[in-house]
């Protein structure tokens, strides 16, 4: 470990200006009695300054121990602590000079107190206190496990890595005989001359080389004058010196290239390379291919063709195999099971009407159907549930107008209407925007699952609809906690909602679907 100690005179002033503010009582210094003292030079450069002065006898007493208010109160001025936090130590009262001092250490996290709630602030802090602030002021870590000290087995394990820590920065050392002395009071001098120290204090850390730099997509395919793609960047170790890179693109006629988001200009292929700055043998790269233009309103499918749900429409929520609810989700919609019976219906504390066709749940804003109810509501629920599937099979099968955008990570971006379809998974790690008109249509084929994050959002604008968009998923599909999704899900397996997730739209699914304190509304 380097280390680096400033020498900057303001910085040092300002410092010793800190420490006459906490010391109880403030005179003239006429009898030197530090001459003799260790800290000599530091405390006359305090008091030449004018800043630093003694006790009204004339003496600075640098041997007198200095309490845990008053060094905490210092911390606090040198290291620019100002935010405070309300704390509750059992002998701390909102009315003592200290309070105020020690609700901003305790939000600046580097003291929590006693076992017992107390804070002990009239009482004299000792070395190994202080040595523990210190450390964890500068975040400093030891690189030995044992104390260099004659009584190291005499300091506390909660202490131990600190003392080490600040012996290594020689922010404080022992004594001549080679001792610690974690116990011992400190006095004014040892407090002055180690929040000099400490402040001053920098750690000078080796360059860490990178090891490696990759991408995650190594190949990507683009539409000519479409929507950008954003290669991921991973470089080893993530915590390197130098992270910089240089992106290149082998044809800037075919697609350019800047900090990793590549822009596709015109049929072709381009190779996207990056380099690390730091070692131009570390490179990766992406193959992209820009294919045609297929302007979204000219598919060979017609854009104005929906989905036919058919009985599945009447449906908010429907599913095979159950659906649960950790109360109290709000539905909006008929929900249904077929052909599992309506023991697969849980959480909804269910009571079956008269006519023994359905049941009601003050969670469902509708009525509740199960296979193994009354005629007509088997039959009914036989031909929602292959409706469902025809639907899946149909949307599945549509004339594709995107292929691959993004790589799957939807991200951020906005879609246009129009059929898009991906071979692998759909990510959504923050807001995706739908825009288009009242009438227009989107179908999203995905290949496998789609997983939403925590508190993102699916956003239509244009005056898009809720009705007229389809997700055709092959796997499972999981909405995150605080997280909302516009549109109807087909899936081929489970859906699965966060805690207080909500959807405009319908949950479609040949398996389960699972909600916790959720909000279901038919679009």
């Amino acid at each position: 470990m380097k280390m680096s100690f400033s020498k900057s005179l303001t910085v040092f002033l300002c410092l010793l200006m800190v420490f006459t503010i906490t010391t109880p009582v403030l005179g003239a210094v006429s009898s030197k009695d530090y001459e003799s003292n260790w800290a000599k030079e530091t405390i006359q450069s305090a008091l030449s300054s004018g800043i630093a002065d003694g006790y009204p006898d004339g003496t600075f007493k640098p041997n007198n121990p200095v309490t845990r208010a008053e060094f905490i109160s210092l911390v606090n001025n040198i290291f620019g602590f100002t935010n405070a936090a309300t704390t509750n130590y059992t002998d701390v009262s909102t009315t003592d000079w200290y309070a105020p001092a020690i609700g901003k250490a305790f939000a600046a996290g580097y003291i929590s107190g006693y076992p017992d709630g107390s804070m002990k602030p009239d009482a004299h802090i000792s070395r190994q206190e202080v040595a523990s602030i210190i450390s964890r002021l500068k975040s400093l870590s030891a690189t030995s496990d044992t104390p260099d000290f004659t009584d190291g087995s005499s300091i506390a394990t909660w202490s131990k890595q600190a003392i080490i820590a600040i012996d290594e920065a020689k922010i404080m050392v022992g004594y001549p005989n080679g001792s610690f002395k974690p116990l011992a009071q400190t006095t004014r001098a040892e407090a002055l001359v180690a929040i000099t120290r400490a402040f001053n204090y920098n750690v000078i850390s080796e360059p860490i080389a990178v090891y490696s730099i990759d991408v995650k997509e190594n190949t990507m395919t683009l539409m000519a004058g479409g929507l950008t793609g954003i290669i991921a960047l991973e470089i080893t170790p993530d915590n390197a010196t130098n992270q910089n890179v240089n992106w290149t693109s082998s044809d800037s006629s075919v697609a350019t290239v800047e900090d990793g988001i590549v822009t596709p200009i015109a049929e072709g292929t381009a190779l996207i390379r990056v380099t690390s700055d730091e070692d131009l043998t570390k490179t990766a790269t992406t193959t992209v291919t820009v294919v045609k233009s297929t302007t979204p309103t000219e598919p060979t499918e017609p854009l104005g063709k929906t989905v036919d749900l058919g009985m599945a429409g009447d449906f908010v929520i429907l599913s095979k195999t159950g659906i649960s609810s950790v109360p109290n989700s709000v539905i909006t919609g008929d929900i249904g099971v077929s052909p599992i019976a309506d023991t697969a219906i849980t959480g909804f504390s269910l009571t079956l009407d008269a006519t023994n066709q359905f049941s009601i749940s003050d969670q469902v804003t509708g009525r509740v159907y199960a296979a193994t109810y009354t005629s007509p509501t088997p039959s009914n629920l036989t031909t929602a549930i292959s409706d469902m599937e025809t639907a899946y099979t149909d949307a599945a099968g549509r004339a594709v107008n995107f292929t691959e955008l993004h790589s799957g990570d939807l991200s951020g971006k906005t879609l246009v209407p129009g059929v898009y379809k991906w071979g692998t998974g759909v990510l959504i790690n923050s807001e995706v925007t739908l825009d288009g008109g009242p009438n227009d249509i989107w179908i999203l084929q995905i290949g496998e699952g789609m997983t939403q994050a925590n508190g993102t959002r699916i956003t239509l604008s244009g005056g898009a609809q809720a009705k007229n968009v389809f997700w055709q998923v092959a796997e499972s599909v999981s909405i995150g906690t605080g997280s909302h999704f516009e549109g109807i899900i087909l899936s081929k397996t489970n859906i699965t909602m966060g805690t207080n997730a909500s959807i405009n739209g319908r949950l479609l699914a040949q398996t389960a679907v699972t909600l916790d304190t959720s909000t279901v509304v038919a679009p």
